[in-house]
C-alpha cells in the first residue's frame, strides 16, 4: 500500500484547495450559473425534503424559509437590475438583516427541483450543519460550498489515484476555472462533473489491472447507479462499463449476467426518479408559453431523422464555440476583458489535455475508442435532450446548449488522443502541462483578484 499521494493528486489538492476557497469566501453567493434555483434546492434537501413540490406543469418548488429566501432574491435583484455585486461587508449586513425574518415562503425552482438529492446531499450536509449553529443565510450557504468544494476533491483525488495513466490530463481538467468556481458554490456542476470522471477512472483501472475484483466491482456498480440519478443525461456516462475486460468478473457469461442486472437497476431507478418529472415543462417555466416536451416529443417520435438537421448544425456551427465557455465562462458578472483573457489561455488548455499523455511504448486502442464512443454519447445525448426539453417542432438548431456540458466529453477525447499518439516527444508533452497547468492557475487568478478587489 502506497504511503503517500501521487504527485498529481497533491497538485489538485494544492490548486483546488487554495482556489477553491478564495472562491467561497471572495465570489458573490448564488451567482453562478443558475444560483439561486441550486440554493434553493440544497436548502430543501438540508430539511430533509428529498422531492420538490409540484404546483403546476411548469412550477415546482418548495415551501422554505424566508430569510433564505429573502437573501437570495435581493442578492439576484442586486446583482442583474442593479448591476451591484455587493462585498462580503454587504452580504453580511443583509444575512444579519434577513436572519431576523420570520415565517416561510412558496418558492419555485424547477429547473433544479427535478435534480435527485444526490446532487445536493454535500451542499445540504453544510447548510444543516450550520443551522445548529446560526440562523444566518450567508453561514449556511458557505459552510454549504465548502462541503461541495471539500466533495468535488475528494472525488478528484480518487480519480487520480485510480487512473492508470493520463494523471495530468485529467488534472488539467479537474483545475479548469469553470469547475473549479463550480465546485466553490452550490452548484450540482460540482458532483456532475467529478462522479462520471471517478468511474471512468475506476473502469479504466479495472480494465487495465484485468484481475477477479468482486468488491471493486460491486463498488463502480453503485457508484454507477449513484451517477445514474444525478441528472436524466447522466446515464451516458455508463458506456464506459461495458469495457471492463470479462476477467475482472471471473468469466465472459458472469460479465454478461452482471451487465445486464446493473443495466436493469440502473433503468428502474432512473425511471423510479424521473417518472414524476418527465411531463415536467422546465422551458415554459423560463418562458411563459413554452409548449410542454410533449408536443416536440411527439414530433420527434414520429420521424426520429428530424434530429439529425439540428444535431449536424450543432457539429458544424456550434460545438467549437463551446470551447472557450467550457474552460472558463463563469457567468456576467466578470468583465468582457477577462473573458477574453480566459479563451486565450484555453487554447493552452487544449493543447494541454491532448497532448500532455506521457510517451511510452504501450497502448489500448480498444480504451480508445470506448472513450471516443463514451464521448460521442455524451454529447448526442446530452444535445437530444436540450432539443426535446427546450426545442419546437421544426426548430433547426440545439437550444440552451452550454460549454460546461461538455467537460466530460473533453476529457474522454483527451484518453482517446493520448491513447492513440502515445509515443515519444516527453519534454514537449511535460512543457505543454506545465503551460496549461499554468493557464489554470492564471485563469483562476485573473477572476478572483477582479472579483475580491473590484470595489475597492
Amino acid at each position: 500500500m502506497k504511503a503517500y499521494l501521487r504527485v498529481e493528486s497533491r497538485l489538485a489538492i494544492l490548486a483546488i484547495a487554495v482556489f477553491g476557497m478564495a472562491a467561497v469566501l471572495f465570489v458573490p453567493p448564488a451567482i453562478t450559473f443558475d444560483g439561486p434555483s441550486h440554493a434553493f434546492r440544497a436548502l430543501q434537501v438540508s430539511r430533509g425534503e428529498w422531492r420538490a413540490e409540484r404546483y403546476s406543469s411548469v412550477a415546482v418548488g418548495g415551501i422554505l424559509p424566508k430569510s433564505h429566501v429573502d437573501f437570495v432574491n435581493t442578492l439576484w435583484n442586486s446583482y442583474w437590475v442593479g448591476h451591484d455585486f455587493g462585498t462580503l461587508a454587504s452580504w453580511s449586513s443583509l444575512s444579519r438583516k434577513c436572519a431576523q425574518t420570520p415565517g416561510t415562503a412558496r418558492v419555485e425552482f424547477t429547473n433544479t427541483a427535478v435534480y435527485s438529492p444526490v446532487n445536493y446531499a454535500l451542499q445540504a450536509f453544510g447548510m444543516r450543519l450550520a443551522a445548529l449553529f446560526t440562523a444566518s443565510p450567508l453561514a449556511a450557504q458557505r459552510l454549504g460550498c465548502l462541503f461541495n468544494l471539500a466533495g468535488y476533491l475528494a472525488a478528484i483525488v480518487a480519480a487520480l489515484e485510480l487512473l492508470p495513466r493520463y494523471h495530468r490530463g485529467f488534472l488539467l481538467v479537474a483545475t479548469c476555472p469553470l469547475i473549479v468556481v463550480q465546485a466553490a458554490s452550490l452548484s450540482a456542476d460540482a458532483v456532475n462533473v467529478s462522479l462520471p470522471l471517478l468511474l471512468l477512472a475506476w473502469a479504466w483501472h479495472l480494465r487495465a489491472a484485468r484481475h477477479p475484483a468482486g468488491r471493486q466491482l460491486a463498488g463502480l456498480f453503485l457508484l454507477g447507479l449513484t451517477v445514474t440519478l444525478l441528472k436524466p443525461t447522466a446515464v451516458a456516462t455508463l458506456v464506459c462499463l461495458g469495457f471492463v475486460p470479462a476477467s475482472c468478473f471471473g468469466s465472459r457469461k458472469t460479465k454478461v449476467a452482471c451487465l445486464a442486472v446493473f443495466l436493469l437497476s440502473a433503468a428502474a431507478l432512473w425511471y423510479g426518479w424521473n417518472r414524476a418529472n418527465l411531463d415536467v415543462n422546465v422551458a415554459g417555466w423560463f418562458e411563459a408559453g413554452h409548449p410542454p416536451p410533449s408536443v416536440q416529443k411527439a414530433w420527434f417520435l414520429g420521424n426520429p431523422l428530424r434530429f439529425i438537421a439540428p444535431f449536424r448544425y450543432f457539429l458544424v456551427h456550434d460545438l467549437a464555440v463551446q470551447w472557450s465557455p467550457l474552460y472558463g465562462d463563469v457567468g456576467g458578472w466578470i468583465p468582457p476583458g477577462i473573458h477574453s483573457f480566459l479563451a486565450g489561455l484555453s487554447l493552452l488548455f487544449l493543447a494541454g489535455i491532448l497532448g500532455c499523455g506521457p510517451g511510452r511504448d504501450t497502448t489500448d486502442g480498444v480504451w480508445a475508442c470506448a472513450n471516443v464512443i463514451q464521448a460521442t454519447f455524451l454529447v448526442t445525448f446530452t444535445g437530444l435532450t436540450l432539443w426535446l426539453t427546450f426545442g419546437t417542432p421544426g426548430m433547426d438548431h440545439i437550444p440552451a446548449f452550454s460549454g460546461r456540458y461538455l467537460l466530460v466529453a473533453a476529457a474522454c477525447l483527451g484518453i482517446a488522443a493520448s491513447e492513440v499518439f502515445h509515443g515519444g516527444f516527453r519534454r514537449t508533452r511535460q512543457a505543454l502541462f506545465w503551460l496549461a497547468l499554468g493557464a489554470n492557475g492564471a485563469g483562476l487568478t485573473a477572476i478572483l483578484v477582479y472579483i475580491a478587489f473590484r470595489g475597492a
